[in-house]
Order: C-alpha cells, then sequence, then structure tokens
C-alpha cells in the first residue's frame, strides 16, 4: 500500500509517541538483523492473552531497527524492535470483537510467546482529527524480558499498526552506560556527577527494574500503562511520587546515599531498587 500524506503524518505523530514511550526518538524504517533469533512473528488473535484464539490477521515481524554500524548519537540511547502493518479491518471492528496482539520468540518457536496485549482501553482522536487511535501496553510473557505498546490508527476501513518492544536488559545497559560516562566526565573534571535517570513503567512493571544513580542525581518515572501507578518506597520519607497517570511523569532527586526499596501502591506485585551512591 503507498503512503499517503495522511500516513505520513501519522508516522510523525507516532513517533512522538514512542519518543514518549521508549525514550528515543526513532525512524519508521526497519531492517531485520542476521539473527533470526532477533526477529519476532506477531499476529492479532481472537480472544485475551489469558486465553488466546484463531489468528485474525498477520503483521510484520517485529525486528531491531537498522544494525549496529548504522547507530548514531549517545551510545547510551536505547535500541528497540519494531514494525508496522496496514490491517485491513476497520480499528472499532478489531476493537469491538475482542482481540490481542501477541508477539512469538521466533518461527521455529513460534509455540513460545515474549509479549502480548488485549486491545482495548481509550480511544482517542489522532493529532488534526484525521481518524481515531488507540495505544495499548504489551505485557511480558514466559519471563521473556520483553514489553512494549501498539499504536493502532484508523484509516478508513483499514488499521494501521506499529508494534514496539523494549527489553529491560537493553534499558538497564543503556543507563548503566550513561552512569559510567558521568563518571569519566567527573573524573576528568568535565562537569559534576550529577545525572537523570529514567525509568518507564509499563507493562505493569518499572523498566529497569533496578537501577543505581550518583548523590545529587535524580530519577524519572514515566507511566506508560493506561492504569494510574505509583513509585512508593518501604520508607515513605524517601520516595512517594503519589498517583503518576498514564502518559504523565515524577522526578525526585537523591541526595542521601543508600538503598530505597519501592512498590505501587495499587500494584502492590510491581517493586523496584534505588542504590544511591
Amino acid at each position: 500500500m503507498n503512503a499517503s500524506p495522511r500516513s505520513h503524518r501519522r508516522s510523525v505523530r507516532f513517533g512522538a509517541v514512542i519518543a514518549l514511550a521508549v525514550l528515543s526518538l526513532l525512524s519508521p524504517g526497519m531492517a531485520a538483523q542476521d539473527d533470526e533469533t532477533e526477529v519476532h512473528p506477531a499476529h492479532i488473535h481472537t480472544g485475551t492473552c489469558a486465553e488466546l484464539g484463531d489468528v485474525v490477521a498477520p503483521l510484520t515481524d517485529v525486528a531491531h531497527i537498522g544494525d549496529d554500524a548504522e547507530r548514531t548519537g549517545a551510545i547510551s540511547s536505547i535500541p528497540v524492535k519494531t514494525s508496522m502493518t496496514v490491517v485491513e479491518m476497520p480499528l472499532q471492528e478489531i476493537i469491538d470483537g475482542g482481540h490481542a496482539i501477541n508477539v512469538h520468540l521466533s518461527a521455529e518457536e513460534i509455540d513460545v510467546y515474549i509479549a502480548c496485549g488485549d486491545i482495548g482501553g481509550v480511544v482517542t482522536m489522532d493529532e488534526g482529527e484525521e481518524g481515531n487511535e488507540l495505544i495499548i501496553g504489551l505485557g511480558e510473557q514466559n519471563n521473556s524480558g520483553h514489553t512494549g505498546i501498539a499504536w493502532l490508527g484508523a484509516e478508513g476501513d483499514a488499521t494501521r499498526i506499529r508494534v514496539t518492544l523494549v527489553e529491560p536488559g537493553d534499558m538497564q545497559a543503556g543507563a548503566e552506560a550513561a552512569q559510567e560516562a558521568t563518571r569519566v566526565s567527573a573524573e576528568a573534571g568535565v562537569g559534576a556527577a550529577v545525572e537523570d535517570l529514567a525509568v518507564e513503567i509499563k507493562g505493569f512493571a518499572y523498566n529497569p527494574q533496578a537501577i543505581d544513580v550518583l548523590v545529587g542525581g535524580s530519577v524519572t518515572w514515566t507511566n506508560q500503562d493506561n492504569a494510574p501507578h505509583t513509585a512508593t518506597g518501604l520508607d515513605r520519607d524517601a520516595l512517594q511520587s503519589g498517583a503518576i497517570a498514564f502518559g504523565e511523569s515524577f522526578t525526585q532527586s537523591f541526595d542521601t546515599a543508600g538503598t530505597i526499596e519501592y512498590f505501587c501502591e495499587f500494584h502492590p506485585n510491581m517493586k523496584g531498587s534505588i542504590v544511591v551512591e
């Protein structure tokens, strides 16, 4: 299907959504890596993630954007896996029919699920009133380490769907690289060792779950789930965000060394930790 000006505007708008969701604005072009284990088949199924039914429509395989040779900018940027598909079904039909988006480990291990999300939530009007759109979370399956989001945008009788996955291991590596760069700069006399680390809340989990921050640094939590969350310390005097709504953030600085264990007051199974040093 040829891209129209309207489709181009949708891609630009979705780029802004992804910037918030995965901390990096990425171009829509995508090329799979040579490693086949990094290519993940995805489908729309009937039913829910708890009880998946038949495949309704295949989606483009989810894979890394480009390769390491094409990366530019900060080495601490967080890589993602993504795909874009135009499905010949109206958005409202997909929502009303009771469907889920499911991502598989590989074509060879198609029965192993790594991320899944039930299609439902708040439908909003796209910028410029071009059509309705819906953003859903993709929760981790089978301890895969993958979480993400799926964006669905109405295009007449069709729906444009972008699936984006992030691996917590990649996020942790990015945070560690940023912290190491700060330490090196401080030792070289470039500036004070002050940093601002990021934690995404999505798939009902903190990503990364455990982080280290230098004394004087700060942490920003951004909620990407369609449900409110908190970052509440076991010692509430050390950390208490209050309710963080979808798309909103909370930032706190840490001036005293130590370890802070925290959780979500709405979902106590969500846990995280901060080491301030």
